[in-house]
């Protein structure tokens, strides 16, 4: 096939390197706190000293890179609902995570709870 292990070694640094980047900038431009960042997952646990609240962030294929405020939010009421909780769904769907159906009936905060408290150490 002509392409070495070594080229692709390197090619696997050079994305792991770019992931990195990506949730370095989105704790800088958010102001958040990095307490662990999981490459294989495309997930970064952090804090938000602003909020006073966990954050997470996460990389995707289907959504790309999107922050989670992981607090009770105010969904019933946010025109949003609907857009997060279909991409909550697709993160879901792609990372494997098997949703039951009561979880269409919680709130899209909760659903990130859910979806993403696993990454977390606490």
């Amino acid at each position: 096939m002509g392409v070495s292990r070594q080229a692709v070694h390197k090619a696997y640094q050079i994305i792991d390197q770019k992931v990195e980047q990506a949730f370095m900038e989105a704790a800088d431009t958010n102001n958040l706190e990095i307490k662990t960042i999981n490459l294989v997952e495309g997930v970064m646990i952090a804090y938000s000293p602003a909020h006073g609240i966990p954050v997470i962030v996460s990389l995707s294929k289907t959504n790309g890179l999107k922050i989670w405020y992981l607090y009770e939010g105010n969904c019933d009421s946010c025109h949003l609902e609907t857009s997060c909780r279909n991409i909550l769904e697709a993160e879901a769907k792609e990372r494997g995570i098997q949703l039951h159906s009561i979880d269409s009936w919680i709130s899209p905060t909760m659903l990130a709870d859910e979806i993403f408290g696993r990454y977390q150490d606490d």
